[in-house]
């Protein structure tokens, strides 16, 4: 089988026979042979297709010059036995060396026919994305799928884009994705979003890793991304695979996983804040035959963060170990530690953020809590495997389980009723002893079939999952002092009699789906995707200090979806889907019956193109999105609820990702967004047709680098982007501000040198102060940061 390595794209054929002879500074240490020929062509923008076993276990030469990218590669295979082929279209294949003329075969010897395949063609579903543009991803359909067939849209982010940017968190990743808002934004507690207009956490049923659902509390952590090897995100209804889930979509986050080939990187940071990080990143093969193989990341930072009082600490560890003894069978267990400790960021009073304040603006800096008792100390654990056995060309079994353990110190500090109505300055406080533990346990297991029936061919998917998750939260009130918010005096005053908080409660929940998806390809031109589920949720709540919220409540739903692709000569795949969601409901009504779940559903059209060897995506969708039995006050009683409330997300976005020749990449993203409430309860007439809070109508980013090969400076790179978020109504203050919009701009600056790469991060480079959000109260965005790093693989 030919593997390839390979840079960013493939170049037209004109270009690269232009470019074939152009001299490039090179300046590579002995190593990996496959990372060396990697490097080289990824340097010069080419593709290289070979063999896995021709390089497996060599090293390279070192490669040192200014050369042409096939007096590189030849130095790179000095005494190998191997030699480059040119393909003549810029693209190179590696083989044996031909026998020394006195030891040559027969002139009608015909030597093995070597394909050459683009890089990104042998991109695996888990593993890296090349550049900045996807080919492939499994989270839309659970199998390996060319995302040109999947027709849903989704976004997908790999590792040298987070890098790039130097993404902070998922928000950061997200930034440059069309159809994902922010929520709180100075919040280092939670990932949460706003996705095609509706809000998407984990106790949503949004965040999902390895396919597997993750994190059970919105409260159990943000991601690490350097664990990560792709961020995923699959935009809109989407519960036929995955089950009970909010109807914006699903982000699905990929492990790094275990690398065929040695890999080794340390990083040293340090920047805005007080900032403090080392890094590193080691994997590789632990035997000869590659039978094991391993991967270990971690990360430790000692970090301040732009509000007073609140730190930005982690210890982070993550270890992969596969077997596989077969090329049909392997198992990777998966292993996670990570700590953090920092404080939630309350949210600020309207007044003096968005809306004027007679003593002006709050600083963006405030702290509303109590330094020393204020604090958000996690602490989460996970194992789990991923096994995959192929019985034949036909039949394949996956099954995943893990296993997760968060527990949580998080008390804090709140303003309550805004500003006090003597010169508003002062905010009324109260604090809250609070302890978190959750656990989950989750699995999936599969099975897959290929069949080819004349010119339809089949790729037929039946599983079952289950998950079980668990949660406590003990709270106590206490009484706090009130705070000047313009000038803050801490005293630590906080109370001492423990007032039970009747938000403590203890529960469970079984959740049990079963699934079957059939993707049909047609003659190669045609994909249509049928799909279905029945899921089974058991729900038991019940309060710290008596009481039960539930008891044993069931939820059953079925939900489908249907999807049509087609595929064009050209690389064009226009498609169109319908597909549905479901988020249980716990309660009775007035009438003492329990309620139905929830329902989301989405009509969605788009267009892709995708041209064969070349690295771009450009993608563009609309789309109705409809949430429906939404729970809602009942008129006739205020203390029940109704399921008479709907709300609907209709849109456009669009998506660029492409590698602009040898040097240069773009990515682009518009959303426009139109989230509104389109049925409230009768209580409350006026609700009618308002916009959903926190969703912005039109959304813009764009962000290019560029490499100066062509200038003689090949290890040199800068980048610049702008965001653009438009106003959004915000749930603060009676529901009665706007935030303004704002624009923001990123650079970034690299040079990489030999085993050496230096680089120089700045967001919000102009330093604006805005709010990013008002939800219960106002949250400002992050000043300018900077971050320089140094890294050194080898």
């Amino acid at each position: 089988m030919s593997g390839a390595l390979a840079g960013h794209g493939a170049n037209a054929q004109t270009s690269a026979q232009t470019n074939a002879n152009q001299l490039a500074a090179y300046d590579l240490p002995a190593g990996p042979l496959d990372a060396t020929l990697t490097g080289i062509a990824r340097r010069a923008g080419r593709i290289i297709a070979v063999d896995p076993s021709l390089v497996r276990g060599r090293n390279s030469a070192p490669v040192r010059g200014n050369l042409s990218v096939e007096q590189a590669f030849a130095q790179a295979l000095t005494g190998s036995g191997l030699e480059i082929v040119s393909s003549g279209n810029g693209n190179y294949s590696l083989r044996a060396a031909p026998p020394r003329p006195e030891a040559a075969a027969p002139r009608n010897t015909v030597l093995p026919t070597v394909t050459v395949t683009a890089d990104t063609e042998q991109e695996s579903p888990t593993g890296p994305v090349y550049g900045y543009v996807a080919r492939r991803s499994a989270t839309a359909t659970k199998t390996d799928t060319p995302i040109v067939e999947t027709p849903q849209s989704i976004s997908v982010v790999g590792t040298e884009e987070i890098e790039m940017l130097k993404a902070q968190g998922l928000q950061d990743v997200l930034g440059y994705v069309a159809g994902v808002a922010r929520n709180e934004a100075a919040d280092r507690t939670t990932d949460q979003f706003f996705l095609r207009g509706f809000q998407a956490t984990s106790d949503l049923g949004t965040m999902y890793r390895d396919g597997l659902r993750y994190g059970v509390t919105r409260y159990d952590g943000r991601q690490e991304l350097y664990g990560l090897e792709r961020v995923e995100v699959l935009k809109g209804a989407s519960s036929v695979l995955f089950g009970a889930a909010a109807p914006g979509g699903i982000i699905n986050t990929v492990s790094k996983r275990p690398t065929a080939q040695p890999l080794r990187e340390l990083n040293v940071e340090t920047g805005s804040f007080q900032r403090k990080q080392i890094s590193g990143d080691f994997g590789g093969p632990l035997d000869n035959d590659g039978v094991w193989s391993y991967r270990l990341t971690g990360l430790k930072r000692d970090s301040n963060s732009f509000v007073d009082h609140v730190p930005d600490d982690r210890d982070y560890l993550s270890g992969a170990l596969k077997w596989q003894p077969s090329a049909a069978t392997s198992l990777t267990l998966l292993a996670e530690y990570q700590k953090d400790k920092t404080v939630y960021v309350y949210g600020l009073p309207a007044e003096g953020t968005v809306l004027p304040n007679i003593n002006g603006r709050i600083p963006r800096n405030r702290f509303v809590g109590e330094p020393g008792f204020d604090r958000f100390e996690t602490k989460r654990v996970s194992v789990g495997y991923q096994f995959e056995h192929a019985f034949d060309a036909q039949w394949k079994l996956r099954n995943s389980l893990r296993y997760t353990r968060m527990d949580n110190d998080f008390p804090y500090v709140e303003i309550w009723g805004g500003v006090s109505d003597d010169q508003r300055r002062t905010g009324m406080r109260w604090a809250t002893l609070r302890q978190d533990n959750s656990s989950s346990i989750v699995s999936d297991t599969s099975v897959e079939y290929r069949v080819t029936q004349g010119p339809v061919k089949h790729t037929v998917l039946v599983g079952l999952d289950y998950s079980a998750p668990r949660e406590e939260t003990e709270r106590y009130t206490l009484e706090a002092s009130a705070l000047d918010l313009f000038a803050p005096i801490y005293t630590g005053a906080i109370g001492t009699e423990r007032i039970p908080n009747t938000f403590s409660y203890r529960n469970k929940a079984t959740r049990l789906g079963v699934y079957m998806q059939d993707q049909l390809k047609i003659a190669d031109k045609w994909v249509v995707l049928l799909g279905g589920r029945y899921d089974t949720v058991r729900y038991d709540d019940v309060g710290v200090f008596g009481g039960v919220r539930a008891d044993n409540e069931r939820n059953h739903a079925f939900t489908g979806r249907a999807g049509l692709v087609y595929l064009a000569d050209n690389g064009l795949a226009p498609f169109a889907s319908y597909s549905e969601s479901f988020e249980p409901s716990t309660g009775v009504g007035r009438d003492g019956n329990r309620f139905e779940p929830s329902k989301g559903r989405q009509i969605e059209a788009g267009l892709r193109f995708q041209p064969n060897g070349t690295s771009t995506m450009l993608s563009a969708a609309v789309y109705q999105l409809e949430r429906r039995n939404v729970l809602v006050s009942d008129p006739q009683n205020s203390d029940f609820n109704i399921q008479a409330g709907k709300a609907r997300s209709r849109g456009l976005e669009l998506e660029a990702r492409t590698r602009i020749g040898r040097n240069a990449n773009l990515i682009a993203a518009y959303a426009y967004t139109d989230a509104r409430t389109t049925q409230a309860s009768p209580a409350t007439p006026e609700d009618n047709g308002k916009r959903l809070d926190s969703v912005p109508y039109n959304q813009l980013s764009v962000w290019s680098d560029y490499g100066f090969g062509d200038f003689g400076l090949p290890g040199l790179r800068i980048g610049a982007g702008v965001r653009y978020v438009d106003s959004t109504r915000g749930a603060a203050h009676g529901n009665s501000v706007t935030v303004p919009s704002f624009l923001l701009v990123d650079a970034m600056l690299s040079y990489t040198t030999g085993p050496w790469k230096l680089a120089l991060n700045i967001t919000n480079l102009t330093d604006k102060t805005y709010v990013a959000s008002c939800t219960y109260g106002c949250f400002y965005g992050e000043p300018r940061k900077a971050i320089a790093t140094a890294t050194y693989r080898w």
